[in-house]
């Protein structure tokens, strides 16, 4: 069969669900041409080297012999003339091949050389504007909207759990400000004093802190005259006291005042005072020199880490970091910094960042020669969020700047102030934690809140991600035209370059003709429009695919745009349509139909009904498609589009919309698993098709129906709507182009809209099932769309069951129910009948095939009819009886003694009431053969089986059936009409 191929081009086949690979592959191929280019050119200046080189050897030639000898020695023979003329032929020949070197570097290889070098130029531009900018741009986005998602999960599932936590919580819990409760009466009756304000937690803290800070103060003070600068406690238990006032707790104690002297220093020690200190003489002998200290195995002496540390801290980027309630540390460094610096200065660690991790680690851990700023602890992290500083001692570790102390005690009053001055930093930043942990909101309602702010945040994140995508896939769009239009004029220059090369060498002479009719040949056979459909055929990743961002939510199911969506959540509704009763009012999307009616109102203006057919198969750029599909995302979810909002747009653009939403749809309108089914349908590329072979035509279509009828109701909905808009608009166009070419053409455009595997491979571009079996729908839309939806309809709709009646009726057998002279036997069945309705049917079909044989005199005898007319007393035989004679019956006579029924037809005994035991009468009803149920069933089953056509005909026949099993009870008691009416109602 005929290949059905699109006409190929960069912009339908390099594209890719990453858009990386199939750029990736496109500018290597370019690429490539950039050297190929060098190539050509390096070509060309060899040999016009090589011409050149050839011109100076004719044009300067070898001396022949001395000079006054041979041919010098003639005077004018004409062999010397004969000579002299070949020798000045040569010089020509010398000159025609200097010509023909400069033309080959001045025309031929100077400007292709110097167009190669701006091609070079804008292709590398190009690719890293594209890939390196917006596609990089795009990835980092797609990084940062899965990390937004991430937040929003983790947050969403932390404020679940919060809330769960606070909903369950004991009621021991202290109390919020956010719940209040009522205050109780007080246990003394009401007698108590007026209420006295005592100090809050935080002014009792803050007080203490003052005369703790006093106290510390005074004792430094007693023990030591030196000054010595604030330490950052210090500045700040200044700064408190200064901004605090004086507070009155309120229970008559005094005011301190700053006239009054300093408060009493902390209690002295239990241990004793220690003896004053001694003078230690300091010996003569030199000091030993330090050990070696070891970082990550490497053995170093102290004064080399000295070193290290004192480039270290004049290298890394330190920089003042502020805490809260601490203060401001300068000369600050990170972890991961000062790791980092250590594997590129030290050369002994080898590059390895574990080992410079370790030495950090030794070194602030072990050494103490660095301090963590703002954490309890001295522990190191490698982290940019753990901060540290270098101590003093980390640029002197032998002790050379540091002044000889003497060897005196220090005072225990000043080792008690510093004690004292870390337990106060530490208390202070205890009590600032507890302040804000108290002043906080509750932790459920914070994680609310935070949870919140993240689904903003990813919302926002995923409308702005599906925004760039889209100005990403214009900018591809442009790219691609753009490298298309760029490697066209390359190959063109290539061939303009060889063909003048080719020109400026056949003017060599005639001994060259054969060399130049080759050379013409082998240019002649080289066409640059087939290198650009090998290279699209060969390297080619899949056409236009757009994968949309649709944001997702945990609350609730739908999505808030129009474009992406899977249409069996659609058509399910979600949790919204389960909540509420009202189904859908649409079979489609409301898009959809918005979009054809607006295409059809569009068909009016175009000219001819050649343009109506066109705008199916145009190629629209990807700008004025997305500016509608923006717009049409913006109308919600089940709303109709208004009608204006399509007036802008021609009908070209609206056709594109609407293959741009069949493409978008996640899964296709043939769902992912109908790629492999359809394609056992049709034959492969290359295989031999018959054309007459009609019932292997009509066997197709047959199995295509049945491969369509395996999708959802909603994708048969939608694409019935697709094709019979197309059925039609070919139905009502003439034009003079053949049916066949323009199925085949809008096949080629809109089969992969519908049909399209989940991941591209070379195999899968090769197939063209989809646009053989878009071929088949529109060709044979009647015989393939329409009977697979109805069977699809039959298939889905279930039948249910219709409620007769609501009001509860009790059908238990009572003695006010039953009338004096009733058959209980008869009552008890109707009672069995009308709780289990499956015993009635078995009954009533069993009674209407072949009755007993008791049972019709009895029914001719007793049982009333609307006719007036009497007949005689005479029992008919059991066959021709029917469950319908005993209603045309009239009433005979009125008898002393009801016959009670028997298994023998003589007359029954009149003086007995009681009805005989049901075994006697089994052995009637087993008779008749089986296959009589399928031959003549019973008229009503169908009554029971639709019950919308006839809602009154089992009623009608359950009170025809009770009643006349009913008669043969006795002909004077109401019973059976009691009896009948309990079991209709049942019914």
């Amino acid at each position: 069969m005929a290949v059905l191929a699109l006409p190929s081009s960069f912009t339908n086949s390099f594209w890719s669900q990453d858009y990386r690979r199939g750029l990736e592959v496109l500018y290597s191929k370019l690429e490539q041409g950039i050297e190929e280019n060098d190539e050509i050119v390096t070509f060309i200046r060899a040999r016009a080297a090589a011409e050149r080189q050839l011109s100076e050897a004719l044009m300067h030639p070898m001396l022949t012999g001395a000079a006054g000898k041979g041919f010098g020695k003639d005077d004018g023979a004409s062999l010397l003339m004969a000579f002299r003329g070949l020798q000045s032929q040569s010089v020509a020949q010398g000159q025609t091949h200097r010509a023909i070197a400069t033309d080959l570097d001045a025309l031929v290889a100077d400007p292709f050389a110097q167009w190669a070098v701006g091609y070079q130029d804008r292709l590398r531009q190009s690719r890293a504007s594209l890939i390196d900018q917006y596609l990089r741009a795009y990835e980092h986005a797609q990084g940062e909207v899965s990390k937004l998602k991430h937040n929003y999960l983790d947050k969403t599932r932390r404020a679940d759990e919060a809330e769960d936590d606070a909903k369950f919580a004991p009621n021991s819990v202290g109390r919020d400000p956010y719940t209040t409760s009522p205050s109780t009466r007080p246990v003394d009756g009401g007698h108590r004093s007026s209420p006295v304000r005592s100090a809050s937690v935080s002014e009792r803290i803050a007080s203490r802190l003052r005369e703790i800070q006093k106290r510390a103060v005074a004792s430094a003070g007693a023990a030591s005259e030196e000054k010595q600068a604030p330490s950052e406690s210090e500045t700040i238990f200044e700064h408190q006291e200064q901004a605090s006032p004086k507070v009155d707790k309120g229970k008559g104690k005094a005011v301190e005042t700053g006239d009054e002297g300093v408060i009493a220093a902390s209690p002295p020690p239990m241990s004793p005072p220690l003896p004053p200190k001694v003078e230690i003489p300091v010996s003569p002998m030199p000091a030993m020199p330090p050990p070696p200290m070891l970082l990550a195995g490497l053995s170093l002496p102290p004064s080399a880490i000295s070193q290290l540390l004192t480039k270290a801290a004049a290298e890394l980027p330190l920089r003042p970091v502020r805490f809260p309630l601490l203060g401001e540390y300068p000369n600050c460094f990170t972890g991961e910094e000062f790791v980092a610096w250590l594997n590129e200065n030290v050369q002994g660690f080898g590059g390895s960042l574990d080992r410079a991790e370790e030495a950090a680690m030794e070194l602030t851990e072990r050494d103490k020669l660095l301090r963590r700023v703002g954490e309890f602890g001295n522990q190191f992290e490698h982290s940019d969020e753990a901060f540290y500083q270098f101590r003093p001692k980390a640029f002197d570790l032998e002790g050379k700047d540091t002044q000889p102390a003497p060897a005196t005690l220090s005072s225990p009053i000043k080792t008690q102030t510093d004690a004292l001055f870390k337990r106060t930093n530490t208390f202070v930043s205890l009590v600032s934690k507890a302040l804000s942990a108290q002043q906080a909101e509750p932790a459920y309602v914070r994680a609310r809140n935070e949870a919140e702010e993240a689904d903003h945040l990813f919302r926002a994140g995923t409308r702005k991600l599906d925004r760039q995508r889209l100005g990403l896939e214009e900018r591809i769009e442009d790219t691609l035209k753009v490298l298309q239009r760029w490697e066209m004029e390359r190959l063109r220059a290539v061939k303009t370059v060889l063909l003048q090369y080719h020109a400026t060498l056949a003017n060599l002479p005639k001994g060259l003709e054969q060399t130049n009719e080759t050379s013409a040949t082998l240019i002649a056979a080289y066409l640059p429009e087939s290198d650009l459909n090998a290279l699209i055929e060969r390297y080619r990743t899949g056409p236009f695919r757009p994968e949309a961002q649709v944001y997702e939510s945990v609350s609730h199911v739908e999505t808030d745009v129009v474009f992406g969506i899977d249409l069996r959540r659609w058509a399910e509704g979600g949790w919204d349509a389960i909540s509420s009763a009202e189904p859908r009012k649409h079979d489609i999307p409301p898009v959809v139909t918005s979009l054809l009616a607006a295409l059809t109102e569009a068909y009016s203006k175009l000219p001819s009904d050649m343009e109506k057919r066109k705008s199916w198969i145009y190629e629209v750029p990807l700008p004025a498609v997305h500016h509608l599909r923006e717009a049409l995302n913006s109308v919600p979810m089940d709303a109709i589009p208004p009608t204006d909002l399509f007036a802008p747009y021609d009908a070209a653009v609206i056709a594109a919309t609407i293959k741009l939403w069949l493409l978008e749809l996640d899964p296709p309108l043939a769902m992912w698993e109908g790629w492999d089914e359809i394609r056992k349908l049709y034959p492969t590329v290359g295989a031999a098709a018959n054309k007459d072979d009609s019932e292997a035509a009509a066997q197709r279509i047959t199995d295509l129906g049945m491969a369509l009828q395996r999708l959802p109701r909603i994708h048969l909905n939608v694409l019935d709507a697709i094709v019979s808009h197309l059925r039609n608009l070919i139905d009502t166009t003439s034009v003079e182009e053949a049916e066949e070419v323009y199925v085949t053409k809008l096949a080629l455009s809109v089969g992969r809209t519908i049909l399209h595997p989940k991941f591209e491979s070379e195999m899968s571009i090769q197939d063209r099932h989809p646009t053989l079996m878009f071929m088949d729908l529109v060709k044979n839309y009647a015989a393939i769309i329409p009977p697979t939806i109805a069977r699809k309809k039959r298939e889905s709709e279930r039948k249910i069951p219709i409620r007769k009646r609501t009001a509860p009726i009790d059908m238990r057998l009572s003695r006010s129910r039953i009338s004096i002279g009733a058959d209980a036997q008869q009552l008890l069945a109707a009672q069995q009948v009308a709780q289990n309705p499956s015993l009635h049917r078995a009954s009533r079909s069993i009674d209407s095939r072949s009755p007993a044989p008791p049972v019709p005199p009895v029914l001719k005898e007793e049982a009333p009819a609307p006719s007036s007319q009497p007949q005689p007393l005479t029992p008919p035989p059991p066959p021709p009886l029917t469950a319908a004679q005993p209603l045309e019956v009239p009433p005979p006579p009125p008898l002393p003694v009801a016959p009670t029924p028997s298994v023998v037809p003589p007359p029954p005994p009149p003086s007995t009431f009681v009805a005989p035991p049901p075994p006697p009468p089994m052995p009637a009803f087993k008779e008749p053969p089986p296959e009589s149920e399928d031959e003549a069933p019973p008229p009503p089953r169908p009554a029971f089986k639709e019950p919308p056509a006839e809602p009154a005909s089992p009623t009608t026949v359950a009170h025809r059936q009770v009643g006349g099993s009913q008669s043969t009870s006795r002909s004077g008691s109401p019973a059976p009409e009691h009896t009948e009416g309990i079991v209709a109602g049942a019914l």
